[in-house]
């Protein structure tokens, strides 16, 4: 029976695979993604390319991009004591009602999964009012949309002491990758959609 790669009820590595354990570049038949990185032994990747996003909430880590890193947008902001009114350095179109606010390395605007603070409104320029008042310093304030992007990831070249354990396996949507020579171990790539 042959398989047809646009059906989308697969088992888990039945759109295919490749094994490497040379400092060579693996990259997915045309059309398709890797999907998995299986570690057969301990690797530092050499490279590793997300693929880029088609929606601004699909973020994929790799050696040049931190998913996950900011927010969904970023700006410096301040209020006059404490308020619900926050003033931007500048004006940001990517700001919307609804997105959540946090503070970035601080705790004037604290993280909260139970009960955020929201964006009221905005006035389009520099004055964003907040579900709740807080005493905000100058500083970076993220702005996150529900089931955006997160905060806190880094490239995988940001620490160039970055090793895989052998037995791991991730999982996301990779354009190619290249590992570490190994000649007792390597990668195995999964393909998918």
């Amino acid at each position: 029976m042959a398989i047809n790669s646009t059906d989308t009820a697969y088992n888990f590595g039945q759109l295919g695979s490749a094994y490497q354990s040379t400092n060579n570049q693996v990259r997915p038949p045309k059309g398709m993604v890797i999907v998995a990185i299986q570690f057969l032994a301990d690797n530092t990747l050499a490279e590793l390319t997300a693929e880029l996003p088609q929606h601004s909430e699909v973020e994929f880590f790799g050696s040049a991009v931190a998913a996950h890193d900011t927010g969904d947008t970023t700006s410096t902001a301040s209020t006059s004591g404490s308020s619900t009114t926050l003033t931007l350095g500048g004006a940001n179109a990517a700001i919307k009602p609804g997105m959540i606010i946090e503070s970035q390395g601080d705790t004037d605007i604290p993280y909260s999964l139970t009960s955020p603070t929201t964006v009221v409104a905005y006035d389009g320029a520099t004055t964003v009012t907040m579900s709740k008042a807080h005493d905000v310093n100058s500083q970076t304030v993220g702005f996150f949309k529900q089931l955006g992007s997160g905060f806190g990831g880094v490239s995988t070249t940001e620490n160039t002491d970055a090793k895989f354990p052998g037995g791991m396996t991730i999982y996301g949507r990779w354009t190619s990758v290249t590992p570490e020579a190994d000649d007792d171990g390597g990668i195995i790539c999964y393909f998918g959609h």
